[in-house]
């Protein structure tokens, strides 16, 4: 039985390989190209480049994978629709990127000390274009919901994720990766996918990690 069930829970995470798959189109997309627009306020002027917050910024990507991994364990069912909320969110994403070019302004950063290479690093990777709304925004702030409103998993796990996803978030205008207005964009971006995953998905018979319980047998935590 156990290895059934990590047969069904590695088979829930290769799902995951869709996000990067989706992610070609933000490669095609992530170059300036004709007009482009500028959200940037006297706020986000007043803001400091701070370059330590590069570490969260570029932990993104593990926060993810982890999140999701671990999501899958405890709760199947809100493992799925996070995952389809991603996709939509990101999707949503991309079209507004191909008919509303926006552009932020990075600062010149000079000097060999490991976290401005790092800030060098992500400058050269990612291109100033392609910021409203902010992907990083959109999917952190989707894997935070997704822990608040699970009932299958720990407050302790939750408020460590919730802390993350708030800290990467930060990390995006200390970064000079985007503006205040990305965040908004993101995060009402968030909240419409949310709503419409939960209005026409919220009946789905999948059985969370919690459930694997059964005549006082513990299935490992992965049987849907």
């Amino acid at each position: 039985m156990r290895a059934r069930a990590f047969k069904s829970y590695l088979l829930a995470c290769s799902a995951l390989l869709c996000i990067p798959l989706v992610g070609l189109i933000y490669v095609y997309l992530n170059h300036g190209g004709g007009n482009y627009y500028s959200l940037v306020t006297d706020l986000d002027r007043d803001l400091p480049f701070l370059k330590i917050f590069v570490i969260p910024y570029l932990a993104w990507y593990v926060f993810l994978l982890a999140g999701f991994m671990y999501l899958a364990h405890k709760d199947r069912q809100k493992y799925y629709k996070t995952l389809l909320q991603f996709m939509i969110g990101l999707l949503i994403c991309y079209g507004v990127y191909a008919v509303y070019q926006t552009h932020v302004p990075r600062p010149d950063v000079h000097g060999n000390d490991p976290l401005l290479r790092m800030v060098q690093w992500v400058y050269r990777a990612d291109q100033p274009f392609n910021c409203f709304p902010s992907t990083h925004v959109l999917t952190s702030y989707l894997m935070m919901k997704a822990y608040i409103s699970s009932a299958q998993i720990s407050r302790i796990y939750t408020a460590a994720v919730s802390f993350m996803a708030l800290l990467i978030i930060a990390s995006t205008q200390f970064m000079k990766q985007h503006v205040l207005l990305d965040i908004v964009g993101a995060v009402l971006v968030a909240e419409a996918v949310v709503y419409a995953v939960e209005k026409i998905c919220g009946g789905w018979p999948v059985k969370s990690a919690a459930a694997g319980v059964r005549s006082g047998r513990i299935e490992g935590g992965f049987e849907r």
